[in-house]
């Protein structure tokens, strides 16, 4: 049973965001799959680098939109981002060294993630409805 669920209601109507979203909610999946089945080390190591590249490319696709889109709350939500990456490098670099990181990681990424979506992208999407409605 996968740890992220994707759901409609967290469609943005940014078809581009949205597809994006659903990949990282299939990424952290396949990243809690590989604690839960006991992977080694690498195969958790590989699939934590996808995310984070992953994330990345997300993170810059939404942050381009929001400046095409002169969205005024561009620069608290790059910086929403750039907090998560800093702690997702963090839980990177400590699982490279050889630190034990467990599937609280996986938690605390949905729990991120839904979150931002349901909050601080969604308010992106209303700002962008609102734009073409005026």
């Amino acid at each position: 049973m996968p740890i992220a669920v994707w759901s409609r209601r967290y469609e943005t109507g940014i078809e581009l965001v949205d597809a994006q979203h659903q990949g990282l909610f299939e990424a952290v999946n396949r990243l809690a799959d590989s604690f839960k089945e006991g992977q080694a080390r690498n195969q958790v190591v590989a699939c934590l680098d996808f995310l984070v590249a992953y994330t990345v490319e997300h993170f810059q696709t939404e942050e381009r939109f929001m400046g095409e889109d002169a969205y005024p709350g561009l620069a608290a939500h790059a910086d929403e981002h750039a907090q998560l990456m800093r702690q997702v490098q963090e839980l990177q670099g400590r699982l490279v060294a050889g630190q034990p990181v467990t599937m609280d990681v996986t938690i605390f990424l949905v729990e991120w993630l839904t979150t931002h979506i349901s909050g601080s992208d969604m308010r992106y999407a209303e700002f962008v409805r609102e734009q073409r409605r005026g």
